[in-house]
């Protein structure tokens, strides 16, 4: 893991350059010889997503029973991810005749979980094609409640939420089969990140997006409280403009709200970035509680791949901050 001191030095770097050669001697020093070959961010990138798969792949192997299997379950996120990923391609080719080539090669084309053809899936010929070669997988089912002509007018954004509840059921399946101790403590976890990401997605789509009240319970992932509160209920009901994030977070969060209070007024673009940056936080708070704790739980793993995660998202908004040549107050801003 890189510590604090590796991170403000790459966060100092002027040049992709220099940034990569930090690298050296850590986790990511593969970066340094595959920009050297090429120069091509977006090869970075798909190393990035590679390494992440390749951990949570090892981590599963060193386990058994049920631990391996939710294991398993959370690898299923990354599976969806790339399953997104290859259905942009199809849509932008098939859809938008754009030309994909150059693109489909920096997408993870092995298996993840489920036995998957990608090739088959980006060269679709029409998307009740990409029905078919989903039918034996978890995804089989939501793929099949959309048709390609509705998909052409709404856009991917009702598919991609229904394959995201997909992989969150799936894992919440396996998790009621855990030990007492540990399932209750991913049971909170997910619990937590449920309520976030349920937050963010009726901030972000509910008010500065004016998506419809039926639409945005579409949204709401299993688990948490949030979505079962009357703030939730009276969030739905209001039209875009009457709708308060300060009030729907009121209960649950009583430090965002007065924070959100105290911003006054603003943008709804910067009051939607307050409310991501504060639930982030909340976030990474917890999951350091979870490292100070009982050393031998399942919370550990779940703390592993969150620290992970958070790490490679570090890397690559520095590599696309400086490549797009922001100044390193804007690149911290978005990368811590």
């Amino acid at each position: 893991m890189l510590d604090d001191r590796q991170v403000e030095q790459m966060l100092q770097s002027q040049s992709l350059e220099e940034l990569l050669n930090l690298c050296k001697g850590t986790p990511y020093e593969p970066l340094l010889d595959l920009y050297d070959q090429s120069a091509d961010i977006q090869r970075l990138e798909a190393w990035l997503f590679s390494r992440s798969v390749g951990l949570h792949r090892e981590v599963a192997s060193f386990m058994s029973g049920t631990h391996a299997d939710v294991v398993t379950a959370m690898t299923r996120k990354l599976e969806v991810e790339n399953l997104k990923g290859m259905i942009r391609l199809w849509f932008s080719n098939t859809v938008k005749r754009q030309n994909i080539d150059y693109r489909y090669g920096y997408l993870f084309q092995k298996e993840i979980v489920s036995e998957i053809d990608w090739e088959r899936i980006v060269n679709a010929p029409r998307y009740e094609d990409i029905v078919t070669a989903l039918a034996r997988t978890p995804y089989g089912e939501a793929a099949a409640r959309f048709e390609g002509a509705s998909l052409a007018q709404s856009g991917l954004f009702p598919l991609e939420t229904a394959l995201d509840r997909v992989w969150v059921s799936l894992l919440w399946s396996v998790v009621g089969n855990l030990p007492a101790d540990d399932r209750k403590l991913v049971k909170q976890v997910l619990d937590r990140d449920a309520d976030l990401k349920n937050i963010i997605n009726l901030v972000r789509f509910g008010y500065l997006y004016d998506l419809s009240s039926d639409t945005l319970r579409t949204l709401m992932l299993e688990g948490g409280t949030v979505s079962s509160t009357k703030e939730f209920d009276s969030y739905l009901a209001c039209p875009k403009e009457d709708r308060s994030p300060q009030a729907l977070v009121a209960r649950r969060f009583p430090d965002l709200a007065k924070q959100l209070q105290e911003a006054g007024a603003m943008t709804t673009e910067r009051q939607t970035l307050l409310v991501e940056r504060y639930l982030f936080a909340v976030r990474r708070k917890s999951f350091r509680a979870i490292l100070r704790g009982y050393p031998f739980s399942f919370g550990v793993i779940l703390a592993y791949f969150y620290l992970e995660d958070r790490q490679d998202a570090l890397i690559r908004t520095m590599i696309n901050g400086i490549n797009y040549g922001y100044r390193a107050p804007e690149i911290r801003e978005f990368a811590l």
